[in-house]
């Protein structure tokens, strides 16, 4: 397993799969170094599902710029499922990003359970 992490995130990889937890207050002005991160590790590994742990974050987006950072996901991550894993009090951006994600042709889920999340993963996977 490798592990990389700052004090806004976290992204775990392990038999090809990337879990980014993401915590602490969410902003405009935060988040270039975790994409950074993760396009780096998209090049660089071999990764072929991706779970979104949000439920220790708190965003603080609009509407325009939660999209605009979905939608830097869903082309970052074309072709590999994602599950977006949040609390029942973030279900509205959980849906977006789904949303978002299946107008790409993407393929996504939400959660509320990392159990839930990995199982269906597990199931969504592309065979390599």
């Amino acid at each position: 397993m490798r592990i990389y992490s700052t004090t806004e995130f976290e992204i775990r990889i392990r038999d090809g799969l990337l879990e980014m937890r993401s915590e602490g207050a969410r902003v405009s002005q935060t988040g270039s170094d975790g994409e950074r991160a993760f396009s780096s590790l998209l090049r660089g590994e071999s990764i072929e599902m991706i779970a979104f742990d949000i439920r220790a974050a708190d965003f603080r987006f609009s509407s325009v710029e939660l999209e605009s950072r979905i939608r830097y996901i869903g082309r970052q991550c074309r072709g590999i499922p994602l599950a977006f894993i949040g609390r029942g009090d973030q279900r509205g951006q959980v849906r977006a990003a789904v949303q978002t994600i299946e107008k790409m042709d993407g393929t996504a889920r939400g959660f509320q359970s990392r159990q839930q999340a990995l199982a269906w993963l597990k199931t969504a996977r592309q065979p390599a």
